[in-house]
């Protein structure tokens, strides 16, 4: 049976809440990964800029950011160093992120199977995590899950470049022309603006459709984005349509939580800022846990509907 938009989403509303514990491992990736990025940047940077001569207390204005850049310029080998510390760091990254995600879609997928196919029913139908099934998932479709991502955002980024190059290829063309060259390089960030929201919301679609086939049917990597293209494709309306319901409610959750950071711009109108930031630091903190928590949520909803979508093809084939 065919389910609508709704119950579409209502499904992997039930999905997620049964499995809870799978948004507070999101929630714990999320940590993790953060003060990984904060001690990898330490680690690389620091001793990079103060071998050239550089002390982070001392950046403050543009001018300073940019005797940074020049800095590093004249040190050319340091900035492969950079290159090759950022792009080991993100393969770790997005190599956790897989295992994660796959350990994730393994679970909700076994939800969608044990509340079988009625649309009315009790919502704990759809419990199955246990952290055993969690671990085989994970060490079983890491992999796989780790090409879903690196195959799909990269074309992705491929066709970014499409309004890039052109924009980039006029702004050195016309150099000598500062009002072509910086028309061109405007209209090209807002073109590579449009075109990127548009990429980051498909391929998003995508890689969720394709690792829940891959943890409904078991298939590789360049399988499961096959069939989640051809699934998209036949049902264009439910995939997009999902996808926007949950990007507005994840845009109204991040503007309430963004709220709880504006708190602290308010010290800048008082006098005793000092003090004002002190007793606001706890709100701001408090916010930022609260929209990590939110975005985990919703990007659990998000995968468990499209496992409902690909349980339910698997269904009717």
């Amino acid at each position: 049976m065919r389910r609508g938009v709704f119950d579409t989403l209502r499904r992997g509303l039930d999905n997620m809440v049964a499995n809870w514990p799978l948004v507070a491992i999101r929630f714990a990736e999320s940590v993790i990964l953060g003060i990984l990025a904060v001690l990898a940047a330490l680690a690389v940077l620091v001793p990079i800029l103060v071998t050239v001569g550089i002390e982070l207390a001392e950046i403050s204005t543009p001018d300073d950011v940019q005797h940074a850049a020049f800095a590093l310029v004249e040190k050319w080998p340091l900035l492969i160093w950079i290159f090759v510390a950022v792009l080991i760091v993100s393969i770790l990254f997005v190599a956790i992120h897989s295992a994660v995600e796959a350990g994730i879609a393994r679970v909700y997928v076994d939800g969608e199977l044990a509340a079988g196919p009625a649309v009315e029913g009790q919502r704990p139908r759809y419990r199955a995590f246990s952290m055993q099934l969690w671990f085989a998932g994970a060490r079983r479709g890491w992999w796989p899950v780790f090409w879903i991502y690196n195959l799909a955002w990269g074309l992705g980024g491929l066709i970014l470049l499409i309004p890039v190059l052109p924009a980039l290829a006029l702004t050195i063309l016309f150099r000598d022309d500062p009002a072509v060259s910086i028309s061109s390089g405007c209209l090209g960030l807002l073109l590579t603006a449009m075109v990127g929201f548009v990429v980051v919301v498909v391929t998003s679609i995508w890689t969720n459709r394709a690792i829940a086939d891959w943890a409904t049917l078991g298939t590789g990597p360049a399988a499961s984005l096959s069939h989640a293209w051809t699934a998209m494709k036949a049902d264009l309306g439910r995939h997009l349509l999902i996808a926007v319901a949950l990007v507005i409610i994840a845009l109204a959750g991040s503007s309430v939580f963004a709220s709880f950071s504006a708190i602290g711009t308010l010290g800048q109108v008082m006098h005793e800022r000092a003090l004002f930031a002190v007793v606001a630091l706890p709100i701001r903190v408090a916010g930022t846990f609260l929209n990590m928590i939110f975005s985990a949520l919703v990007s659990g909803w998000a995968l468990a509907c499209y496992a409902a979508l690909s349980v339910e093809n698997k269904r009717q084939s």
